[in-house]
């Protein structure tokens, strides 16, 4: 769903995804707007589920986690409860970033965020190859990470 949204709250979401530890007072002489309208118009994009959350980025690289991992998922059968079962499976786990459902030649795509060879292969033959009803399983290594960024364009 997607609500109608004016100049200023666009300005407002982009100082935000940018910046978000930004004081209100500032958010508000930035965006021209007094800091009770500014407050306001925040509450009212938290409140939209247009802001979902305000957060950190951590620099993953400084922290150890710089082995990406693209984990291609083929289910043996297409049975709600499978499609169900591996969904909660791969929200319940943290080394998975991203789970999409795809059409084509595989059911799942994950991007999986590790340390080393050793995590991956603790993560595939320890908590991935043991959910059920999975038929393959491919993997393939990042060897560079060219460009992430979590914001929108909006």
């Amino acid at each position: 769903m997607s609500f109608p949204i004016n100049d200023k709250d666009r300005s407002i979401l982009r100082i935000l995804q940018k910046t978000a530890d930004i004081t209100n007072a500032e958010l508000a002489k930035q965006v021209g707007l007094s800091p009770s309208a500014c407050l306001t118009r925040v509450k009212k994009l938290k409140t939209d589920a247009l802001i979902r959350g305000i957060s950190a980025t951590l620099n993953a690289n400084a922290l150890g986690f710089n082995f990406h991992v693209f984990v291609y998922i083929r289910l043996a059968n297409q049975e709600r409860d499978t499609l169900s079962y591996l969904e909660g499976a791969v929200k319940m786990n943290s080394k998975v970033q991203d789970c999409f459902r795809m059409t084509g030649d595989y059911d799942y795509v994950l991007r999986v965020l590790l340390k080393n060879t050793p995590e991956l292969e603790y993560f595939l033959t320890h908590e991935l190859s043991r959910i059920p009803h999975l038929a393959s399983i491919r993997t393939e290594v990042a060897m560079k990470c060219v460009k992430q960024d979590p914001s929108l364009a909006i």
